[in-house]
């Protein structure tokens, strides 16, 4: 039923309809035209039948004033008015008994084939009266000629039609008048039912002038003001839509090119206002939803060793959603490629991708019900590389049409993106080098005065209470310089020097070096550890700055005479090696957990609050990922994972 909905279909019946409405006008006027003709023939032929009527009584009368008086001229008579009258008499057989049959020959028509008229009833009673009249009038002038005795009595007849002619001419001349009767109805009725069919097709004309303007004219000026309020400036600006045809095809299409040149001189003028990255993912995915099918959008960025991508933000149906993991492996992935080309990167089904356990963050997609993606590489446009993932939940979801609006926009999106990301990188920058600068400017020079002073002191032989004041102030002025040093380590560029490390044996060596940080409270470390390769790709000292802040926030968590329990193991799937550090100490808050990676947020007394920060850093660095939970069962545990080399 599709193809009655469509517009030229409705068009061609309309056309069709009028075609036909003027076709049977036509037909009915070239109708109306052979009953006219078929009744002036009918008429002619009635005329006819009365002229031979007349024709035949004339010569009765004519016959009847002149008889003859010698035999002579007797003879002649016989010869020419007996012949003439026979002639009448049987022409007038031949036209009576044709008006009976309702059948005339070409003789009596001149049109080349009989002519059977349709004959009304009270036609064909006339018909009869005047079969019957004639009859009776010819059967009385065979009786007048009395023909037995060998010479027909013309006077006899002439004087028998002259005194009898009258009921045949009345009966014609009914016969005639009914004719004239029934051809004045005919046409009548075939004149009014031209003039209802000619006022019927006018008034369906009229409604298909009246549906062709509601339908093509009135939608097509609504489509001529959209294009101009929109050439106007008035992006977003919906043309009312009416019917399901190629018209409202057109208008979807252009109600659609509105809302995404809405939407995206909206992004423009979000960047423009310096919105940073999440607010600019959330605006992708409360407004993109209109332009293309959308369930998550997520935006990835490259991590400075160039080998992991971490999932900076991402949205779900809209909302802003925690990632359980938020980094991932970029080696030998369709992601790596995706950005290497700047081409958009589609995978209708990511089931295809479950099977290369390398996809890390694609099988991660899958894992979260995930089934058609769509890549957009940010490479040139933004300081660091990233991507920009669109997500449904059903496979083969994204059209060609789909792709190619991306393709077609992808430039301005991945400009905007990277407008954002350096701001926010800039804005970052920025703030950590002028905090930096102000802590170096305004603790370094006072601190080394003050340092200087109490090593004087130290020096100097004091009073006990004042040695120990001495002393304790040289402590917090230790505990400041280290405070200032982990500021500016947070604050400057990160650089790595990567080499193979094995893990258990850097773990043990740790061990060893500071195993007076567990005999303070008669603690120990136990490390569960399988014997196959634990090779990572990694800074030395920079992982050993992680295991150390990881061991002495576990070591001040932890009770008198716990364990400290260090658990490796392969994670096969991702490639990587996940090291778990226990401590059985009081649980941390909830309200805590998700702070404790903030800078200069601690719990402890006399704590920086950049530890934790430094360690993710680093761990983020390395292209792992890092984790902490607490409960009264188990529990502290922080839980790094670090790529396999």
């Amino acid at each position: 039923m599709k193809i009655f909905k469509m517009l030229k279909t409705q068009i061609g019946a309309a056309l069709v309809l009028i075609m036909l409405l003027f076709g049977t006008l036509f037909s009915m006027s070239m109708m109306a035209l052979n009953e006219q003709q078929s009744y002036n023939t009918l008429l002619n032929i009635t005329s006819r039948l009365e002229q031979t009527a007349q024709n035949l009584v004339s010569l009765g009368m004519n016959y009847a004033i002149n008889v003859p008086q010698d035999s002579s001229s007797y003879d002649r008579d016989v010869k020419l008015y007996y012949r003439a009258m026979h002639d009448q008499m049987k022409i007038l057989d031949t036209m009576t008994n044709s008006f009976m049959m309702a059948e005339f020959p070409p003789a009596l028509t001149e049109i080349g084939e009989y002519f059977r008229p349709s004959l009304m009833p009270a036609t064909k009673q006339a018909v009869s009266a005047v079969e019957e009249v004639w009859q009776e009038f010819r059967d009385g002038i065979k009786d007048a000629l009395d023909e037995s005795t060998g010479m027909p009595h013309l006077k006899e007849a002439a004087l028998y039609i002259t005194g009898y002619h009258a009921p045949l001419v009345a009966s014609i001349n009914i016969l005639h008048n009914r004719i004239q009767q029934q051809t004045k109805q005919r046409l009548t009725h075939v004149y009014q039912l031209h003039i209802s069919l000619l006022f019927t097709a006018v008034l369906i004309t009229i409604g298909v002038f009246a549906w062709f303007y509601l339908v093509v004219l009135k939608p097509l000026r609504h489509a001529v003001d959209g294009f101009q309020k929109v050439t106007q400036g008035d992006f977003g600006y919906q043309v009312p839509i009416a019917g399901d045809n190629e018209l409202a095809l057109m208008t979807r299409s252009f109600n659609l090119l509105s809302l995404r040149l809405h939407s995206l001189f909206r992004l423009i003028d979000r960047i423009q206002q310096g919105s940073d990255l999440n607010e600019i993912l959330g605006f992708v995915a409360n407004e993109f939803s209109a332009l293309l099918p959308l369930d998550w959008v997520g935006a990835l960025f490259v991590t400075c060793d160039n080998n992991t991508m971490v999932l900076e933000g991402s949205y779900r149906n809209g909302q802003p959603e925690i990632s359980p993991r938020t980094r991932y492996s970029l080696r030998n992935t369709l992601l790596l490629k995706a950005l290497e080309s700047g081409e958009p990167l589609h995978i209708p089904d990511m089931s295809s991708t479950v099977v290369n356990p390398e996809y890390q963050f694609l099988n991660h997609l899958f894992a979260e019900g995930i089934r058609d993606a769509i890549f957009l590489p940010i490479t040139d446009a933004s300081p660091i590389p990233g991507i920009l993932a669109f997500g449904t939940c059903k496979t083969d979801t994204y059209t060609p049409e789909h792709l190619e609006l991306l393709t077609n926009i992808a430039g301005l999106i991945t400009h905007s993106f990277g407008r954002t990301v350096r701001l926010a990188e800039h804005n970052r920058l920025a703030a950590i080098g002028s905090f930096a600068s102000g802590i170096a400017h305004e603790i370094r020079s006072p601190l080394s005065t003050i340092s200087m002073a109490l090593d004087y002191f130290q020096e100097t032989d004091l009073p006990g209470s004042a040695n120990k004041r001495a002393e304790l102030a040289k402590r917090e002025a230790t505990r400041m310089a280290r405070l200032l040093e982990e500021i500016l380590l947070y604050a400057k560029p990160l650089q790595l020097r990567l080499q193979q490390v094995d893990l258990k044996q850097l773990l043990n060596r740790l061990f060893e070096a500071h195993h007076a940080m567990v005999e303070e409270k008669q603690q120990r470390f136990e490390l569960i550890a399988p014997d196959s390769d634990m090779t990572i790709l990694g800074d030395p000292d920079r992982l050993v700055q992680i295991f150390l802040n990881l061991a002495k926030n576990a070591c001040d968590a932890a009770d008198h005479g716990e364990s400290i329990l260090w658990q490796v193991e392969k994670e096969l799937a991702s490639r990587s090696l996940r090291i778990s550090v226990t401590n059985r100490g009081e649980p941390i808050k909830e309200e805590h957990l998700a702070q404790l990676f903030n800078p200069f947020f601690t719990t402890k007394t006399h704590g920086t609050g950049l530890g934790l920060s430094i360690v993710k850093r680093i761990v983020e660095a390395h292209g792992g990922d890092i984790t902490i939970s607490s409960g009264e069962r188990q529990g502290t545990t922080v839980t790094l994972l670090m790529p396999l080399a």
